[in-house]
């Protein structure tokens, strides 16, 4: 399994609109709505994050992972490839690409696959909550 830094290309920008509609409800945080296609590339062409990568193995792209200017991590990998091991192996290789004095990694509370990863990681989960009008 290797990191491959996401540059903007065609490609990548379908594989992380598949990632986005693979993701289940209960684990978004950053928006409610799927976004365009369109709009979803003019995303990545913005390089938002400090770093930002595709999970690949055996040169087939299984997920991606980013650092954001706030040391969070975001991590997907595509719903066919999960329970293999590729997150907990993909955030380790990010943290030894970017080393900081600590992470965080931002979980929606619905999120119980992502909990129980940062968890066995031994990392401290910042969740983080919506809380509606009454």
């Amino acid at each position: 399994m290797e990191l491959s830094p996401i540059t903007g290309t065609s490609g990548e920008c379908a594989f992380l609109y598949q990632l986005l509609e693979e993701r289940p409800a209960e684990a978004n945080i950053s928006h409610k709505a799927m976004p365009t296609y369109d709009a979803h590339c003019a995303f990545v062409a913005s390089r938002p994050y400090s770093a930002w990568y595709l999970v690949v193995d055996g040169g087939l792209s299984v997920g991606a992972i980013y650092l954001s200017r706030l040391d969070e991590i975001g991590i997907a990998i595509s719903r066919e490839m999960q329970g293999r091991g590729y997150a907990q192996v993909a955030i380790i290789e990010l943290m030894e690409k970017h080393p900081r004095k600590r992470y965080l990694a931002n979980v929606a509370p619905g999120n119980e696959a992502s909990h129980k990863l940062f968890g066995r990681m031994g990392k401290v989960i910042q969740s983080t909550y919506e809380v509606l009008p009454c």
